[in-house]
């Protein structure tokens, strides 16, 4: 009861100020997408699911002397399970001007903002989403929206991009808090930094990217500092989207760590006229000496049913040792999409 009182709390919160953005003719924005699916995975039977469905509200204000004030609010939503309440995406107050943009709060991590157009990136049931497609290495396979970030990101310079966050007080391994841990009882805002210098667009021409995170020793159990390295390029054009990302993730402790090792992904679609084909494959060089490198691969087609509208089948496979399973996993989603 108590989550539907909140839930609807906040609704009224993000709905209410487009009532008074009609009459101003001005104000935020509010956007967010449905996403859900009809999922066959191996093992798991067969159901309805939601793919990252959100809702959210976002804006600036005019402060003077080129000066802006900017804040987002965007919430997760089931839409296949029951609404249960909304999970916390990225949310955030700051500024931005001709020095670049400073924002405060949630948001996600550089590295994770580096990679290029991730095709499949809402294919998240069956353990078949990003993650999984980098075999459980990293953090979250660095696709990290953290708490308590300080961000700072430049103004373009001849398609040049540098952004960089400081975080602090983290989790540790995600179920500890940083007080809990016995080797650093204060929190900074340097317990963990993310990095990333990218160049040109992901919407059109040549990108590319390079992104660095460093978790620091105060925030993993043993007390050793975990990194992680990104390096993303992509070519678009003419309808064809055609990326490769290359990752590492290193546990300076353990050599042999399960979330250790490296992994190469490839990407690719090509638009034809509604209909829009694409396919991903994936490499993954574990450190772990007991385990075997894998792969997985993925593979779909989207249907564009209106501006705002897309439908879309999808086939994904990874073998087990992506998985650490005892059995190849592979999952089929017929599904709809819709942002607004």
């Amino acid at each position: 009861m108590k989550k539907n009182i909140l839930a609807l709390a906040i609704t009224s919160v993000i709905t209410a100020p487009v009532v008074m953005a009609e009459e101003a003719k001005s104000g935020p924005d509010v956007y967010g997408q449905i996403n859900a699916a009809i999922n066959s995975t191996t093992d798991k039977g067969m159901k309805t699911t939601d793919r990252d469905s959100r809702i959210g509200v976002k804006g600036s204000h005019d402060l003077g002397n080129g000066l802006k004030g900017i804040y987002k609010m965007e919430f997760g939503v089931d839409v296949a399970e029951g609404f249960s309440g909304l999970s916390g995406r990225n949310a955030y107050v700051g500024l931005a001007g001709d020095f670049g943009t400073v924002l405060v709060g949630r948001h996600d991590t550089p590295f994770k903002k580096s990679q290029p157009k991730d095709l499949f990136g809402d294919a998240t049931y069956g353990d078949m989403g990003k993650k999984s497609m980098a075999g459980g290495l990293g953090k979250k396979a660095g696709e990290m929206r953290s708490d308590n970030v300080l961000m700072y990101t430049s103004p373009e310079m001849s398609g040049v991009k540098l952004m960089i966050a400081g975080m602090s007080d983290l989790a540790v391994d995600d179920t500890t808090t940083l007080a809990e841990n016995e080797s650093e009882t204060e929190s900074s805002l340097t317990n963990a930094l993310s990095t990333a210098v990218t160049y040109g667009s992901t919407k059109k021409g040549i990108y590319a990217a390079l992104a660095y995170n460093t978790w620091g020793a105060e925030t993993q159990t043993n007390n050793e500092a975990y990194t992680e390295m990104r390096l993303s390029a992509q070519y678009a054009e003419s309808g064809m989207i055609a990326n490769v990302v290359y990752q590492t993730f290193d546990d300076g402790a353990d050599a042999d760590a399960a979330t250790e090792g490296s992994n190469m992904q490839f990407g690719v679609a090509y638009k034809m006229g509604k209909f829009m084909p694409k396919a991903k494959y994936s490499m993954v060089a574990f450190a772990d000496s007991t385990k075997d490198d894998g792969t997985s691969m993925a593979f779909g087609v989207d249907y564009k049913l209106a501006k705002a509208t897309t439908a879309y089948v999808e086939y994904v496979s990874a073998d087990k040792n992506m998985m650490s399973s005892t059995d190849d996993l592979t999952d089929i989603a017929v599904g709809i999409k819709h942002k607004f």
